[in-house]
């Protein structure tokens, strides 16, 4: 152990957190989030291969070699867990059921899907400014909702988005949950998902927060157009802030324009960053309802102190 770390740079350290997060990523999705080139990405990756720092694989495809798909190593998870204080948080991703599972799972293709629309906004970022300040994945994504709705397990209507985001950019910031589709989803089901976002819209209004913009992206913009009109016509929709776009994000770049719900004929497109200007809160005014009822609860509950010499006025009142 004291001898590999002896030869890890800070970026192999962070290439190594990055790929133990989020369980898979490319060789495209490395390079793109740490190295100037590819192919200093690609000798780098095979030095960390080889100290056990990192695994890969290449999935089977039926024509053309698919790239490497790097998993945590070994070493690499005795590394962070040294790091964590926690010598068994990283175990469980490193045995060979899991990762056997992982390489041959359905859903590969969409977790690297999934990962390449915050991998480039983080390459854009590095090229162009802005910044990719948060990148949740899905379990982080699900914690944090318990956090903020004080839910102690994530209730059973709450959805599992693929990922959430803040992007920022000339001093603003825009948090957003992605959905990211491959087009394996019947329109019903992916409609269907609105259901669970609007519980969790609700338990986030009660908790006096607001509920980010739910990011429907897409591989093509026949999709994205089909998918934005069955969206829109949701008895969930107008509950929600809903936006889609059309976007391969190794070409195209998600912080640039998006689209709101179409609910009219021609329908909006705004850039990723204004979408909060351009969707408002619709559970404003609950939230400020239930904010004005939560203070007069505590200045009863104050006044009564008050009176009563400091007895609480929630025990009292069962």
């Amino acid at each position: 152990m004291l001898a590999v770390s002896a030869h890890l740079t800070d970026r192999d350290r962070e290439l190594t957190r990055l790929v133990g997060r989020h369980r898979v990523l490319t060789t495209d999705q490395l390079a793109a989030l740490r190295f100037s080139n590819l192919t200093t990405a690609r000798h780098r990756l095979s030095v960390l291969v080889r100290l056990g720092v990192l695994r890969r694989f290449r999935p089977h495809r039926e024509t053309g070699s698919a790239p490497w798909h790097y998993l945590l190593g070994p070493v690499g998870a005795a590394l962070l867990g040294q790091e964590d204080r926690d010598e068994r948080k990283w175990a469980p991703q490193v045995r060979a059921d899991r990762q056997l599972a992982l390489e041959r799972s359905q859903r590969l293709g969409h977790i690297t899907g999934a990962s390449w629309f915050f991998v480039s906004l983080a390459r854009h970022a590095r090229e162009h400014g802005g910044e990719l300040a948060e990148w949740l994945n899905e379990a982080e994504t699900v914690t944090s909702f318990n956090h903020s709705t004080g839910w102690a397990d994530l209730h059973s209507r709450f959805p599992h988005p693929d990922g959430a985001g803040t992007w920022a950019q000339d001093g603003r910031q825009v948090r957003f949950l992605l959905e990211h589709d491959t087009g394996s989803e019947n329109l019903p089901a992916l409609t269907g998902k609105l259901d669970g976002y609007q519980a969790l819209a609700s338990a986030l209004a009660w908790n006096d927060q607001v509920c980010p913009v739910v990011l429907f992206c897409f591989a093509s913009p026949r999709r994205e157009q089909t998918a934005r009109r069955a969206l829109a016509a949701t008895r969930e929709a107008p509950a929600l802030r809903i936006a889609t776009a059309a976007i391969d994000p190794r070409t195209t770049c998600p912080a640039g324009p998006v689209w709101l719900p179409l609910l009219t004929r021609t329908g909006i497109q705004v850039p990723l960053i204004d979408l909060d200007d351009a969707i408002p809160d619709p559970w404003l005014a609950y939230r400020q309802d239930q904010a004005r009822k939560r203070r007069e609860i505590a200045e009863r509950e104050r006044m009564y102190r008050d009176d009563q010499g400091g007895e609480d006025w929630g025990t009292a009142h069962g």
